[in-house]
């Protein structure tokens, strides 16, 4: 096993993407439906003072304390992505978000947080099997934020930020994303002129 955390954590700010490949049958089922090596997908949340990586996720899971409620809180939660990683049983990379990080992108994040603050995971695994099967039935047809699954979240997120196009101007449904859209396979068409890196490993099991 290997592990470069560390070796990448400074280049690490908010905006960028965490990609996890679990173990756990319903991530067998994402990663079979969507036909990509990748299950989970969390977000970086940089913060500068105190100097902490955190990232945002949703998950079922409730191993790591939310860092700023201290307590579990499964569902829409912020780790510390150190523990984060340590912890995961499978290999996890990071895509870099290469874009100015302006006041207007961090104000939309921290209001959409606000929002959602512990909402809990999404208990319909057939909306999640939806997200990930693009066959006939497999169109999620509307929004609901009461709980959130992991890519409909950062989708979600980004969409705030105004990084992705939000459905009310044409753009997909956030529970329409999976964790192959934010992977080098899904081929996001970012707004703001911003990219995301190629894939690079963090984690290998």
């Amino acid at each position: 096993m290997k592990n470069d955390y560390h070796k990448h954590r400074g280049l690490l700010d908010t905006g960028d993407i965490i990609l996890f490949s679990g173990p756990g049958i319903l991530s067998a089922g994402i990663k079979l439906g969507s036909l990509c090596r990748w299950s989970h997908v969390g977000m970086v949340v940089k913060v500068k003072n105190p100097d902490i990586a955190l990232i945002y996720q949703a998950t079922p899971s409730t191993k790591a304390k939310d860092f700023f409620l201290k307590k579990e809180n499964p569902g829409v939660q912020i780790n510390v992505l150190s523990h984060t990683i340590e912890t995961y049983p499978g290999d996890i990379s990071y895509r870099k978000l290469n874009a100015e990080r302006c006041q207007t992108m961090l104000d939309g994040l921290s209001a959409f947080r606000k929002e959602i603050k512990g909402r809990p995971f999404e208990e319909s695994t057939w909306e999640i099997i939806k997200a990930a099967y693009d066959g006939p039935f497999g169109d999620n047809k509307e929004e609901d934020l009461s709980s959130l699954f992991c890519s409909e979240l950062i989708a979600e997120a980004y969409q705030r930020m105004g990084l992705l196009e939000c459905n009310s101007k044409g753009g997909k449904l956030s529970n329409e994303f999976t964790p192959r859209d934010f992977s080098e396979k899904g081929c996001l068409e970012l707004l703001l002129q911003a990219q995301l890196s190629q894939e690079i490993e963090i984690k290998v099991i």
